[in-house]
């Protein structure tokens, strides 16, 4: 079977990855260089969480995740991952992190309370309000998306997957298989995969109806002298507290630390809104004045911008027509899933799963 697969992100990656390992023949096309490094994939690491408030089938699809992810480390030969734990801090009754103990109960997730006197005995980086408690989950941590993506990138090449860098897609004709880049190049497929990311709307009209586009920046620090040591024994932080957002992946296995505040999205083109503003990384920093102790002393390293899609109720879109089959797997929570997300659509592909049903899966329902 001839399969064509667009995009180079980890969802495409991925699912060349398992398709080849099927014995499909595949061709990765994609419009950056493979793996793509301007994709939301291509960062220093992304988290894995169990903590879903609001969707106890995602919270429940992580150990899926987590599992898939384990055959694919055993399958490249080297784990990407380190198992820092996830704490969620709650600074009043019923918001994301309070409300993320009820559901980690509903689906059997094994969690830690902390007062505010354990946090700041475990972190004492941070600056807590008096009324701020913890929540602790020792799975989950950090998975290392850019080494991720290199190494399956490496893997294809190794096993002859035909991987087509700098080829834009402009049509796909979903009924005949056809896909047609930019410089009037054609190819054939007997199914076609399209994991586009931020683009997928360019080429999937179907799509492009259902998601929206932002534009996040994330911000590299280096912590001052005497918070360094706190900061590589830290779990994630995936919510300080507050209306923000705000969440932290510590400097773990080589990455530096990261601070990304969710509320500072915009809507964004990814290829039109690349450029950042002057004072963009200040602005980041201080919705997190209240949250680090000494925050002027952090040295700035570098400032980046992720785009990604989201849906409503942030769900995972699968689109089916003919021979195509589309995934937007970002919502802002997509690189967790990448392993499972790439055996379950290899499987669609190859006629082995029904698409209706993965569907539902990986949407959340």
């Amino acid at each position: 079977m001839n399969i064509i697969v667009i995009g180079a992100g980890i969802t495409g990656l991925s699912t060349a990855f398992n398709l080849a390992h099927h014995g499909a023949n595949v061709t990765l096309i994609e419009q950056g260089e493979i793996p793509h490094n301007r994709a939301a994939s291509f960062d220093q690491h992304r988290i894995i969480r169990h903590f879903y408030p609001d969707s106890d089938a995602y919270g429940q699809l992580v150990e899926q995740a987590l599992a898939a992810w384990n055959r694919l480390w055993r399958r490249l030969g080297r784990a990407q991952f380190s198992e820092t734990g996830v704490l969620a801090i709650s600074t009043k009754d019923g918001d994301w992190s309070d409300r993320s103990r009820g559901a980690l109960e509903r689906i059997g997730v094994a969690y830690e309370k902390l007062s505010r006197s354990d946090l700041q005995g475990r972190l004492p980086q941070l600056s807590l309000p008096d009324h701020a408690t913890g929540i602790f989950t020792p799975g989950g941590g950090v998975l290392f998306a850019d080494r991720i993506c290199t190494d399956l990138a490496r893997n294809l090449r190794q096993n002859a997957v035909d991987l087509l860098p700098k080829h834009r897609v402009v049509e796909i004709e979903a009924e005949s298989g056809r896909v047609i880049t930019e410089s009037g190049e054609t190819f054939k497929g007997d199914r076609i995969l399209v994991a586009g990311g931020a683009w997928i709307g360019n080429i999937v009209p179907a799509l492009a109806r259902k998601v929206t586009t932002y534009r996040q920046a994330v911000l590299y620090l280096t912590p001052p002298s005497q918070w360094e040591a706190a900061w590589r024994q830290s779990p994630v932080i995936v919510d300080f507290g507050g209306a923000s957002g705000a969440y932290a992946l510590p400097p773990v296995n080589g990455c530096d630390l990261k601070i990304a505040v969710p509320a500072h999205r915009r809507l964004g083109d990814p290829d039109k809104d690349m450029s950042l503003d002057f004072d963009e990384a200040q602005t980041i920093l201080d919705y997190l004045r209240g949250d680090l102790s000494e925050i002027g002393q952090y040295r700035q390293l570098y400032l980046k911008t992720c785009f990604y899609t989201v849906a409503p109720e942030d769900r995972f879109q699968l689109h089916h027509d003919g021979r195509l089959i589309a995934y937007s797997g970002c919502s802002g929570h997509g690189f967790k899933f990448g392993a499972l997300a790439g055996e379950m659509l290899a499987e669609v592909l190859l006629g082995k799963a029904d698409a209706d049903q993965v569907g539902r899966i990986l949407g959340g329902y």
